[in-house]
């Protein structure tokens, strides 16, 4: 209500004159804040000065009145945020536009993994309006703008579509990426997650509840062609709450196939096949591989050299294949698997974890444990055994890492999980995140969370015993 009483306030304020502020001698349209730019401080600052916040100064308002109708009001701030979505005439930025993926990350332009932020409220809609059309999420990947590549003020940050190739800016600060297994089994069916509209509102609603923007929908390859209008339907709605949906799969038998037909190829292709029967609002935006192969024990991953070389050479073909169908991929691994080496083609000794974090974009770390600080040691600090800790990797090599959280009853033990704590306070989950992105708030660029998974969820939001 006072925001309101204060905007009213504001504008009846700019009906009569104008206050005495001073006007540059060389005007730069937007740059009300007379620094020389035309940037997100001048909309920042025009927003405090409508809300009448009481360290509001505009050093020249005549710059801000793109309406031209001699006051400043919320046009104007609405106009100034479009404006900031399109690169000017001559900025540096229009290099990158047009150029490929992959020569924007070769020169250094772009960040490799994608911006692990949600693509929501003004941000979507600026987008949106500039493709004159709406977001597509199995071809729209954003990735952020190195500024210092373009001699830019850090006080602005850009996206890049590899879709488009063009440049779009961020506009507004929305909420970091938080994924969840959404394992179906024997409850979804019971409960009827997929069959009951309003049961399935219910469900995401409570993902909502708990951060979720992306959710690993799981169902077989095959099974995701020939359920295709009960999948869209799911997915329709998440995109509705501006969710992704993406193939959650894996099997630990997959890594030691003699080729990659049913492990790599069919599950792109299938989800391809998919995305062409569907609405742009039900496609499906990538593939989440789950595949525990150490979990085989006929192959004994961790004390089988060439069989850790073999994981390797599976993740360089899934991603190389997902590359070329357009398709994020992310791959979930155990924390400790930073401990362990392999032997690579040319006899050199190397990182599982490094190697991994090279050739992928995402990864998801298990950091299974029951308290902020414990989660934090096993990614921000060096393992024993392990030569760098799991943030050096994904700072130096490009990768976005997804913290994975436990909130599901689990046999392993208390220690790693928070189900009891959550049972107890609903939503206890959501503050160890918080206090989580805090203290490790200088790995932003390169974080986003995970919670296994969904089920739970619902049953806490729901009540349910």
């Amino acid at each position: 209500m006072k925001k309101i009483i204060a905007l009213i306030s504001a504008f009846l304020l700019t009906s009569l004159s104008m206050p005495n502020l001073q006007v540059s001698a060389e005007e730069i349209k937007g740059d009300i804040n007379s620094d020389g730019k035309f940037d997100i401080a001048d909309v920042v600052s025009l927003q405090k000065w409508l809300l009448s916040e009481s360290d509001a100064k505009l050093a020249d308002w005549q710059a801000g009145d793109f309406s031209s109708d001699g006051k400043l009001d919320i046009t104007d701030l609405s106009i100034m945020k479009q404006k900031l979505a399109l690169p000017t005439e001559n900025n540096e930025l229009e290099k990158l536009v047009g150029m490929s993926y992959a020569d924007a990350v070769a020169n250094g332009y772009i960040s490799k993994s994608e911006y692990n932020y949600q693509i929501s409220g003004e941000l979507k809609s600026s987008i949106e309006k500039k493709m004159d059309r709406p977001l597509d999420y199995s071809v729209d990947r954003f990735y952020l703008v190195n500024s210092d590549a373009f001699n830019l003020s850090d006080t602005v940050q850009y996206l890049y579509n590899s879709e488009t190739k063009d440049v779009y800016t961020i506009n507004e600060k929305t909420k970091m990426n938080r994924a969840t297994w959404y394992w179906k089994g024997s409850k979804a069916s019971l409960y009827g997650i997929d069959s009951d509209m309003e049961v399935q509102n219910k469900f995401l609603d409570a993902m909502e509840f708990y951060g979720v923007t992306e959710i690993y929908y799981s169902i077989g390859a095959n099974k995701l062609v020939n359920n295709a209008d009960m999948v869209a339907t799911f997915v329709k709605n998440a995109y509705a709450r501006n969710m992704k949906v993406y193939l959650l799969t894996g099997e630990k038998t997959w890594l030691y196939e003699d080729s990659y037909q049913t492990a790599i190829y069919r599950i792109f292709d299938r989800v391809e096949e998919y995305n062409k029967s569907v609405d742009a609002d039900a496609r499906i935006a990538g593939v989440s591989y789950d595949a525990e192969v150490w979990t085989n024990s006929e192959y004994n991953w961790k004390n089988n050299d060439s069989v850790r070389y073999q994981q390797i050479q599976f993740i360089k073909t899934a991603q190389q294949y997902a590359d070329s169908k357009n398709l994020s991929v992310s791959y979930c691994l155990p924390f400790w698997i930073l401990k362990y080496n392999y032997t690579d083609s040319d006899g050199t000794t190397k990182s599982v974890y490094d190697s991994i974090t090279k050739i992928s974009n995402d990864t998801i770390l298990m950091a299974y444990r029951d308290t902020a600080s414990a989660v934090e040691k096993l990614v921000a600090q060096v393992q024993s055994g392990a030569e760098k800790s799991a943030f050096d990797y994904a700072e130096v090599n490009d990768c976005n890492l997804e913290i994975g959280l436990q909130a599901a009853q689990t046999s392993e033990g208390d220690y790693v999980t928070f189900y009891e704590e959550e049972k107890e306070n609903k939503g206890y989950i959501n503050s160890v995140i918080a206090e989580i992105q805090s203290d490790l708030s200088k790995y932003q660029n390169h974080t986003t969370f995970a919670i296994h998974h969904a089920i739970p969820l619902y049953e806490y939001y729901e009540g349910v015993e």
